[in-house]
């Protein structure tokens, strides 16, 4: 979506990020930053997951007990 420069030499970026690109996010920022990033997140919307991906997430399916 963009981002844009705050005083005093900080950078916010705001971007639409599927959650599951955000499990690693916090360290990988704090690594980037030398500790001083942070990052906040809203549920923005549900959309459809690509083909290949569904065929990922079929494949790595593992039903616990009591699950057809």
């Amino acid at each position: 979506q963009g981002s844009d420069m705050r005083p005093p030499n900080m950078v916010c970026v705001k971007a639409d990020v599927p959650l599951s690109e955000l499990s690693n996010y916090q360290t990988e920022l704090k690594s980037a930053t030398g500790g001083h990033g942070f990052f906040t997140m809203e549920f923005s919307h549900y959309e459809p997951v690509p083909a290949n991906v569904q065929q990922q997430l079929k494949a790595a399916y593992k039903p616990t007990e009591g699950e057809d």
